[in-house]
């Protein structure tokens, strides 16, 4: 067998696979406080680009001058972004909470945000050990 029918039958192979894949995985996560299970949806690079770029301030100045990311903030903006159920802009939340952030942060505790965050990570294509997110 040539090899450019090797490359042409590959290049079929992984065409396939990705136009049959599932574009945005979904992922049911069991909150076991809560007793029911939360939908969440894998997020594109672009969303959590953005959402980073939103959590990240700067602190000190001249050479002391970092990056700084609020863990908590970026935390509930993914979970915001990628919850199928619960709608967190349902219009009950959002009159006792004021917008869906402050929702999450006032109804789930940290380590659920940490859990939930992570899961949602995972399924986007972020492997759990791989600190490049926090770069």
């Amino acid at each position: 067998m040539d090899h450019m029918a090797v490359t042409d039958n590959r290049q079929i192979s992984v065409l396939q696979a990705l136009l049959s894949a599932d574009s945005k995985p979904t992922k049911d996560i069991p909150m076991k406080r809560l007793g029911v299970d939360f939908q969440i949806q894998a997020l594109d690079g672009k969303t959590i680009n953005k959402i980073q770029e939103q959590c990240t301030h700067y602190a000190g100045k001249g050479s002391k001058r970092e990056k700084v990311m609020d863990e908590e903030q970026f935390g509930a903006l993914v979970i915001q972004k990628a919850c199928l159920i619960p709608d967190w802009s349902a219009k009950e939340l959002i009159e006792k909470y004021g917008t869906p952030t402050e929702a999450i942060l006032g109804l789930l505790l940290a380590g659920e945000i940490a859990k939930l965050s992570a899961e949602i990570l995972e399924i986007s294509g972020f492997d759990s050990d791989e600190e490049e997110i926090k770069n």
